[in-house]
């Protein structure tokens, strides 16, 4: 059995998907009373994507964490980066015995300051072999209007890697697998830190022809960085990798790229995060990267990452900091 953990734009779309398979039933923890009486009087979510109709009678619907993880096989863990922690250290780790984990979170656990996975393995003591990782290029939008969707399943044990893609198969769904994990997630951290950056340029009145720049100058710096700390990494021009990139820097889907562009626009942190209603992952991403690029030695090696740092968390002038970046790293 099925379980997905997140009632947010993306897991609604990943149920949609998981029920496109004929007679599947799916457990779902929604936490939001709102949300949870919607979904089992009509069959939709009334705060993200109201416009997807899900069968209802295939929903296995609750509020009980315990009861979710205790009848379901996979668990699709599809909540914010910074809720992971408080939410599944409600129940003992021995709850988790077993269990396959498949993770749809793009983020860092801020207190942990460790990718998903890493903390899967470490803190609950979930098996290697058990977690995967899926990444896109993926809007949750498109994905729930049947447009042409592409993922890729990462996980050390390629046989969970390929089940993963068999529950997820549909008609507009293309997937691939890979071993590399710690590649496919350290992307994923990175790519929302420049989304913001690219936000941040469209929202100063820039236009296309910086943007351009911006993110080829990012795809320069994400390679070399991830590479300083990998070597024996993954094909950076895989559509995971590089697709990923390219579509939160760019779609007006991005939350990320959104929070930029509000950014820019001279509008505070906590106004900008009750407005979009989600979490924007690059917010917590970027005091990771500074932190580990402290660590390391390697900020130097990320002068946007670091630049798109001082605007979150240092109140840095938003414009000053990009014309730094037009002068010295683009």
């Amino acid at each position: 059995m099925i379980g997905v953990i997140g009632s947010g734009t993306w897991a609604t779309a990943i149920v949609k998907i998981l029920l496109e398979q004929e007679g599947r039933k799916v457990n779902w923890w929604v936490r939001n009373d709102v949300v949870r009486e919607g979904l089992m009087r009509d069959g939709r979510n009334p705060k993200y994507l109201p416009s997807v109709q899900l069968d209802a009678s295939r929903l296995n619907l609750s509020d009980n964490l315990a009861q979710i993880v205790a009848e379901s096989k996979y668990l699709f863990l599809v909540i914010p980066s910074a809720y992971v922690a408080s939410t599944l250290e409600q129940l003992p780790n021995i709850a988790y015995k077993g269990k396959k984990f498949i993770s749809a979170i793009k983020g860092v656990i801020p207190d942990k300051r460790v990718s998903v996975s890493v903390y899967l393995e470490n803190m609950l003591k979930i098996k290697r072999n058990d977690i995967c990782v899926i990444s896109g290029p993926t809007h949750a939008e498109e994905a729930s209007r049947c447009m042409p969707t592409f993922l890729t399943m990462a996980s050390r044990n390629l046989n969970l890697a390929t089940e993963v893609e068999e529950m997820m198969s549909c008609s507009y769904l293309h997937t691939t697998h890979t071993t590399d994990i710690w590649f496919l997630e350290r992307v994923g951290l990175l790519k929302n830190i420049y989304a913001i950056c690219a936000g941040i340029c469209q929202g100063l009145g820039y236009g296309d022809n910086l943007n351009a720049v911006m993110v080829s100058a990012a795809v320069r710096e994400l390679n070399k960085l991830t590479r300083s700390l990998s070597p024996s990494a993954a094909n950076f021009f895989e559509n995971c990798y590089l697709g990923d990139l390219m579509v939160t820097c760019w779609s007006h889907h991005s939350r990320n790229r959104r929070l930029g562009e509000a950014i820019a626009q001279g509008k505070k942190l906590e106004d900008i995060f009750a407005e979009m209603g989600m979490v924007a992952e690059g917010y917590y991403s970027a005091k990771n990267f500074h932190e580990l690029g402290l660590m390391t030695g390697k900020l130097d090696e990320m002068p946007i990452a670091e630049a798109v740092y001082r605007i979150l968390y240092e109140n840095s002038d938003p414009k000053e900091e990009i014309n730094a970046l037009i002068d010295n790293a683009f």
